[in-house]
């Protein structure tokens, strides 16, 4: 059973997001990419990739002039998008046992790890590419602290999957610390700074103003994600829902979580502002050079194009326009982790549950 909810509307005070003038070329050369490595195997996963609209994707870099950057990133977002379909959807999510070891060769690609074994994991294979595409073109800091922010991801996301697998409702703090971190957020933060050859030093970066900006974009992308999938994820029992979290742990209607939600969407958004008031002032006190105070102004810059993008994504793409039931769409997930459901595991029984729409 599901309630129907009304979105208030989410108050951004920033340009609505521009189209790239390459945005027409990125879906049908993602597509071929995302067949390549079998990421998409099907015209049913290949329908439900267009439904994304990850050209869109182009309104992170609205004037970036480079195809290989912003294809670049758009691949990458393609990637992240249907590996979140594997673990959320799919029974991946429910098998931390065989997630873990997937999550660490992820690892050992990002590293480098001498003795790695080409793949015929189709998510490995695509990440591999990803890799050897992005490393080269950028420096030791900034890939340190990619590696970090994925590496930071996997682990979140496999805690996610043992509340999952477990049947254990998430508490409302332990909800907002995962969702920050399994959105995707500071992957396209990362790679702004990458395709724009942006480097931001650790005086600023590392600041008390910098990371509320940072951590205020990740929270307001993932709640405002929160409150258009809220009735589709509560239809299957999905627990790493800020909405869905409020709604069990305090007992209120799904109005009145999503209500609350939109209300700590607008404190990050002041939180946002606030900070990045402080920022060129921050740099000033540091006695920081010119191009330091050039690329924070470019970081901020870029942080309001993913707020604003993420939301007219969210506005424009069809991800939650089908409806609760999901049953209709499993069958378009191919198994790019090489976690393909076990029948007789003991774990099966979970995957019907999502499949009919039940609550787990």
């Amino acid at each position: 059973m599901t309630t129907d909810i009304t979105i208030p509307p989410i108050d951004l005070p920033f340009p609505i997001s521009q189209k790239n003038p390459l945005q027409d070329q990125l879906y049908p050369a993602t597509l071929e990419w995302a067949r390549r490595f079998q990421l998409v195997t099907t015209e049913a996963a290949a329908e439900r990739l267009r439904r994304y609209r990850l050209e869109l994707c182009s309104y992170y870099a609205p004037a970036l002039d480079s195809r290989p950057a912003l294809q670049l990133l758009t691949d990458w977002i393609t990637w992240a998008v249907v590996l979140e379909d594997q673990i959320d959807e799919a029974t991946a999510g429910l098998r931390p046992d065989r997630l873990a070891p997937v999550l660490d060769d992820f690892r050992a690609i990002l590293r480098g790890d001498a003795g790695i074994q080409p793949s015929s994991i189709p998510a490995m294979a695509a990440l591999t590419d990803l890799w050897q595409r992005t490393a080269p073109g950028s420096g030791a800091q900034w890939r340190q602290r990619f590696y970090d922010h994925l590496s930071e991801q996997f682990r979140a996301e496999l805690r996610a999957s043992i509340h999952r697998a477990t049947h254990t409702p998430m508490d409302i703090a332990t909800c907002i610390e995962l969702r920050a971190k399994t959105g995707w957020v500071t992957l396209v933060h990362d790679l702004q700074h990458h395709i724009h050859q942006i480097w931001l030093p650790d005086t600023v970066y590392c600041s008390t103003s910098y990371q509320t900006l940072l951590w205020s974009t990740a929270d307001i992308v993932m709640w405002t994600n929160d409150l258009f999938s809220h009735t589709r994820e509560a239809a299957f029992g999905e627990l790493n829902n800020l909405a869905i979290a409020l709604q069990v742990q305090r007992d209120l209607t799904s109005q009145q979580a999503v209500d609350h939600v939109h209300t700590m969407i607008a404190d990050r958004v002041e939180d946002f502002l606030k900070a990045s008031q402080e920022l060129p002032d921050l740099v000033r006190s540091l006695q920081l050079p010119p191009d330091v105070a050039r690329a924070a102004e470019d970081c901020l810059t870029h942080m309001r194009t993913l707020l604003r993008g993420s939301h007219d994504w969210h506005m424009s793409c069809e991800r939650y326009h089908h409806g609760p039931d999901i049953a209709a769409n499993l069958h378009t997930l191919d198994d790019v982790l090489g976690i393909a459901q076990d029948t007789t595991d003991a774990h099966s029984e979970d995957a019907p549950q999502k499949e009919k729409g039940e609550a787990r």
